[in-house]
């Protein structure tokens, strides 16, 4: 018995392994929550049904704040999963994101809402550098693929809820509603055990022999125990600007460049402004089939299916495989809601256009979730030794962060200087280069311990 969580009865099964990525990807559903509480409550905001009014430009700025505070998070992550473990650090989290809900439930103006939003944007890069890690210190090789790729897949559930619930309920029903699940993980994370990575970094040889016993209790303890101080036997004896004079190593730089890359493509994916714009895009593309609000939750749910797909995919297939499939459907995205666009400007009847966009946005879902969301996720923390492992989820996120907001801003300007048309093409083109990016650079980590996986980018 583990504080109220029992493995005696069924043990073929590796239960606490899968609490912890339940947990995790409830996490990420709450991170989905403040993510898709932006479309619906915009668009209230723009047509003048919001509680309280805001103008076009602290509307962008909401937008906008929640990507500010994403760089923040990702400092705060690094530190916090460096000196309390990712357990601690994911608790934390909870607690600042259940602030954030009673922010908006005590909003009376755009001030409390820009406060929740840097919160919430905070809170997602601390989840997004935290879990990784966890997960890839607690899961076994064989689920490891799955774990982190159902953990994502709360991040499209909690879309698909805030979708669903803005279009129904009130701003501040919604953050009544969203504290459950925050209170529900925050709980859960301070019932488990820390990783045993994190026990053995401390020097608590005992707790991490019964960490690994709780979460594996199949495992070879002796094996398990000198595998795990090997891998971070160097962690103790180097200090950040060591660490990060590690990257002059060539495969950690080549790794670090990669990921890099990897979260510029996702960003630029467009995957930034169908969260922030969607019911706005739909009814600038003229669809009059189906109401806004209805297209964005249906294509919600279409990326929910695909992600709970992308976690039998995650371990059958090479991560090159995903990423350059992934990539290809979004270029054939964006190449159809471009021409769409491009077309409505030429004149063309929009009635008989309405299943471009229909069709590019149900695409984009499927293939943003089965591969650019979860794919920078899962290398991050597969490519890096122990010792750099945080530093290199920093960067990670850190990137992600930037080119986030980056993302958001370059399309606001864009719209206002070329025709929309323009600026969907150019994130087509993008993803074609991503086509051959992942071709060219994506190593396959699939099946293969963490130990396995150092050995060999050794070699190359």
């Amino acid at each position: 018995m583990v504080f109220g969580f029992s493995q005696s009865s069924l043990t073929g099964i590796l239960w606490l392994q899968w609490i912890g990525g339940l947990a995790a990807m409830t996490m990420m559903f709450v991170i989905g929550l403040t993510m898709g509480w932006a479309s619906p409550y915009l668009a209230q905001f723009s047509s003048g049904e919001s509680p309280f009014p805001a103008s076009a430009v602290e509307c962008s700025w909401i937008v906008l704040i929640y990507q500010l505070g994403r760089p923040l998070g990702a400092v705060l992550g690094f530190l916090c999963n460096q000196y309390f473990g990712g357990k601690t650090t994911m608790i934390s989290t909870g607690c600042g994101l259940l602030f954030s809900w009673i922010l908006i439930i005590a909003a009376n103006s755009v001030t409390w809402i820009y406060v929740a939003r840097f919160i919430s944007g905070a809170g997602a890069e601390l989840v997004g550098i935290s879990f990784p890690l966890y997960l890839g210190e607690i899961s076994s090789p064989n689920l490891r693929g799955t774990m982190i790729a159902m953990t994502t897949n709360g991040l499209t559930l909690g879309l698909l809820a805030g979708n669903t619930m803005g279009a129904n309920v009130s701003m501040r029903i919604f953050s009544c509603i969203s504290l459950v699940p925050t209170a529900v993980f925050t709980i859960t994370f301070a019932l488990l055990p820390q990783s045993p990575y994190h026990l053995m970094s401390r020097n608590k040889v005992m707790d991490a022999e019964k960490a690994i016993l709780k979460y594996n209790p199949k495992a070879d303890i002796s094996v398990e125990v000198d595998s795990i101080k090997r891998f971070v036997a160097s962690s103790n004896k180097a200090n950040f600007f060591s660490r990060l004079r590690e990257f002059n190593i060539l495969r950690n730089k080549k790794s670090g460049l990669m990921i890099i890359a990897l979260n510029f493509f996702a960003q630029s994916s467009g995957v930034n402004i169908f969260t922030a714009y969607s019911e706005i895009i739909v009814t600038r593309g003229m669809v009059t089939v189906i109401s806004p609000a209805t297209m964005v939750i249906i294509t919600t749910g279409v990326g929910v299916l695909a992600g709970f797909s992308m976690m039998n995919f995650s371990d059958k297939f090479g991560r090159r495989t995903i990423w350059v499939s992934s990539s290809c459907g979004l270029f054939v995205s964006m190449a159809v809601l471009g021409t769409h666009f491009y077309l409505l400007t030429d004149g063309f009847d929009s009635r008989s256009l309405q299943w471009l966009p229909i069709f590019s946005m149900k695409l984009f879902a499927v293939c943003y979730n089965l591969g650019l969301l979860s794919i920078p996720h899962i290398l991050v923390g597969e490519l890096f030794v122990a010792n750099i492992r945080g530093l290199a989820a920093l960067i990670s996120c850190l990137s992600a962060a930037i080119f986030g907001f980056v993302s958001i801003e370059m399309y606001q300007l864009l719209s206002d200087f070329v025709d929309e048309g323009y600026v969907y093409w150019i994130y087509a083109i993008l993803m074609l280069v991503s086509t051959i990016f992942g071709m060219l650079v994506i190593p396959d980590t699939k099946r293969m311990t963490l130990i396995e996986i150092q050995n060999s980018m050794m070699k190359k």
